[in-house]
């Protein structure tokens, strides 16, 4: 089991949150922190609270925050999130922004990533009202590495890079980008430079990729991984002539001269492996080890017929290891057709030992009709409103659930199922960017659409996966739960769930009723779990970033 710098709950000066027990079956309920076997669990947590709406901004002119999205954690308890606050009267434009906080050991203060404020790092020359560009939008949340305190963010910015083309015009470029803080340095880890002069190692790998030399990158789509301290791994969209294309790349960060360049570790120009002579139409954001990554790639993303979750060393076209495929046996249902992976979700959670993924079968569906959204972007929401006035409806698959494999021992695991306990794991928000609206400059966004996405997380401690996933039940519940797998006697627990009093995890939310948890990818780490929440009692509301221990 790997060590962690903290101190003792009864000893640490920042844990204020009161404990809650988890409902137990199966098992004694402990009241310590122990081995992660399924019967010695502990029955109760006691939560931290990493910022809330009580927080004061750093460098934010006193303003507080007004909502989070899920965070990442490292195995020292390091904690970054994405936050942001009002906006209106006034307060002005709302502050987006990128923080993290040190909850390890002794708490520290939370600081500054990247916000509205920060100019973005090089490469960079362009003013604004006597100011290099500054961000604009962090599109996705966060990551952190697993072992390192290196911080990976996609931002959106004005055009960073002014010059002149071979006609004498001025132009402006760089509108997004991969953004990293390491070792305290901001670094740009990835741009759409890559075919301005002196900035090609921000191309698209050619010849790796079949594109020309020169070929940039439109955009970064999802949230870019943390390989070791010095790499990041990311899905790049791209144009090949007028084809629009996809791909798994990563690129070495830091102080080399020349500058390293993108590597392709799968594009579409990858051939999916076995013998279907069937090249990748699709890949998903990926998530990484210090060694290696792990991608889902397709055939065709809205109707998949081949593809399937892959591992892959951290090198150029490295031959891909199946994990698990489209086709591929579900764990415990019975042998055969209709009870085989016909989807594969996107959000892989990976530790380099289990790899936990969201799964469905058969072709039993289930009508939900979504409603557009009534807070956020107004032009998104409008946009909504316009192409479905009487909402959209979508078929969700009955069956479906959380799985982990384990790559050492090549085995799939299940987690969590729909039938009884659950009825349903996928989650829908309307996002993009509409079209027309934003900087003239910005380059290459996706239009709004619906999009599903699942979220789970897992680490390895002792040999077994700790598993934390968000799903729903059929009193439409929503929460968070956790458990460890393989284990002759699992035992499903309740972290937090819709309904219960803010007090549970948050001391300032008493009275309080939550109304929406969040967990990502890499929430859960070395017996650190970090969780989003929202808690809303009439016209006014409560949210905050909240950190845990599942094991020591």
């Amino acid at each position: 089991m790997m060590k962690s710098n903290i101190v003792p709950w009864s000893l640490c000066a920042v844990c204020t949150a009161i404990a809650f027990a988890f409902p137990v079956t199966g098992a004694r309920a402990q009241t310590t922190l122990g081995s992660v076997d399924a019967q010695a669990l502990p029955g109760l947590l006691r939560w931290s609270t990493v910022a809330n709406s009580a927080t004061v901004i750093p460098g934010g002119d006193g303003r507080v925050f007004n909502s989070f999205n899920q965070p990442s954690v490292n195995s020292t308890g390091l904690v970054v999130l994405r936050a942001r606050s009002k906006g209106g009267g006034t307060a002005g434009e709302p502050l987006h922004g990128i923080y993290s906080r040190q909850m390890g050991g002794v708490a520290g203060p939370l600081t500054v990533v990247f916000d509205k404020m920060t100019e973005v790092p090089q490469p960079n020359n362009t003013h604004y009202s006597g100011k290099l560009a500054t961000f604009t939008e962090f599109p996705a949340f966060p990551r952190i590495g697993l072992a390192n305190k290196t911080i990976a963010s996609r931002a959106q910015s004005k055009p960073v890079w002014t010059y002149v083309l071979a006609d004498n015009t001025e132009t402006k470029a760089g509108t997004s980008g991969i953004y990293t803080m390491r070792q305290g340095e901001p670094t740009g880890a990835m741009t759409q430079l890559g075919a301005v002069p002196d900035f090609g190692h921000f191309g698209v790998p050619a010849p790796a990729a079949a594109v020309a030399p020169g070929t940039k990158f439109d955009q970064f789509p999802g949230a870019p991984a943390v390989a070791h301290a010095n790499a990041v791994v990311f899905k790049g969209n791209y144009t090949d002539g007028t084809t629009r294309k996809t791909g798994i790349f990563y690129r070495m960060i830091g102080s080399a001269r020349p500058p390293a360049k993108a590597e392709v570790i799968a594009s579409s120009n990858t051939l999916i492996p076995g013998d279907s002579g069937v090249r990748f139409g699709s890949t998903a954001p990926p998530s990484a080890s210090d060694i290696d990554a792990v991608f889902l790639g397709l055939d065709n993303e809205e109707a998949p017929t081949m593809g399937g979750i892959y591992q892959a060393p951290l090198a150029t076209t490295p031959p891909l290891k199946t994990l698990v495929s489209i086709g591929s046996q579900v764990p415990g249902e019975p042998f055969g057709p209709g009870y085989t992976f016909n989807r594969l979700g996107e959000g892989l959670a990976y530790d380099g030992r289990f790899v936990a993924f969201w799964g469905a079968w058969g072709s039993a569906t289930r009508s939900v009709t979504l409603a557009c959204p009534t807070e956020g972007n107004k032009a998104v929401i409008d946009f909504c409103n316009a192409i479905y006035p009487g909402g959209h409806t979508v078929a969700i698959p009955v069956n479906q659930g959380f799985f982990v494999h384990d790559v050492r021992a090549r085995k799939t695991y299940a987690v969590a199922k729909t039938g009884v306990e659950y009825l349903d794991f996928l989650y829908w928000n309307f996002s993009g960017r509409p079209p027309g609206v934003g900087e003239a400059e910005s380059e290459d966004f996706e239009d709004p659409r619906w999009r599903s996405a699942s979220f789970v997380a897992a680490y390895t401690q002792s040999g077994k996966a700790q598993v934390a996933f968000k799903g729903r039940k059929p009193s439409q519940v929503d929460g968070i739960y956790f458990t460890v797998t393989p284990s002759s006697t699992p035992v499903m627990r309740t972290v937090v769930e819709t309904g219960m009093d803010g007090s549970a995890i948050d001391p300032q939310a008493i009275g309080v009723p939550v109304i929406s948890v969040g967990v990502e990818r890499d929430g859960l780490r070395n017996g650190w779990l970090a969780i989003s929440a929202s808690m809303a009692s009439g016209e006014t509301g409560w949210a905050g970033v909240y950190l845990t221990r599942t094991a020591r």
